[in-house]
């Protein structure tokens, strides 16, 4: 019997860009005061951790933006995704993009597929802050807040779940134009 192929569904969505981020603080302006997770790449390495109060828990500082690759605050409902990108003059710039499903605001149509990607690591390696490197015995792995570990249950594994957004051609084709985190979950359901 062949697997049923994932449904293609439609929302309202609202999608704001920003052309220059000058410093964390500006991102408290595109979120709201609640919890979200977070996903991180800096110079050191790419960690998931929190976002609370408008404060990160992150096992390590970005105070310091210059260590900052790609940044994504998320939730159900909403991503805050930023990344470096070349200035042209030799130097970068920190530019993102706000999503914002089912926003109260007038919002345009958007189609869409969720899916879910299998995180390294199946080994819990206690870390400093309240952070866990789950990890694989060939050395890959995750660094994420102990607060997702309710998450694994009897499963060992995680898995981030995303959305992925579709937009129709001239020819009614529909092709992925872009995608967000959603959450991340221990069992897979699909």
């Amino acid at each position: 019997m062949m697997e049923e192929l994932p449904k293609i569904q439609e929302l309202k969505c609202r999608i704001e860009y920003i052309n220059k981020l000058e410093s964390l603080e500006d991102i408290n302006q595109y979120l709201e005061d609640k919890d979200y997770l977070v996903y991180i790449i800096t110079l050191s390495g790419i960690s998931f951790g929190e976002f609370r109060n408008y404060q990160f828990k992150l096992i390590e500082d970005i105070t310091k933006l210059d260590r900052l690759e790609e940044l994504r605050i998320f939730d159900k409902e909403r991503e805050l995704h930023i990344w470096r990108q070349s200035d042209g003059k030799g130097g970068s710039v920190l530019k993102g993009r706000l999503r914002i499903d089912n926003p109260i605001e007038e919002a345009a149509q958007c189609y869409y597929r969720d899916a879910k990607q299998l995180l390294f690591g199946t080994k819990r390696e206690s870390l400093q802050n309240g952070f866990t490197f789950l990890k694989e015995d060939r050395g890959f792995g995750v660094i994420i807040p102990n607060s997702l570990l309710s998450e694994l249950k009897d499963n060992p594994r995680l898995y981030l779940c995303t959305r992925n957004y579709l937009e129709e051609w001239d020819n009614g084709q529909l092709s992925y134009c872009d995608s967000r985190f959603i959450s991340i979950e221990g069992v897979n359901n699909d």
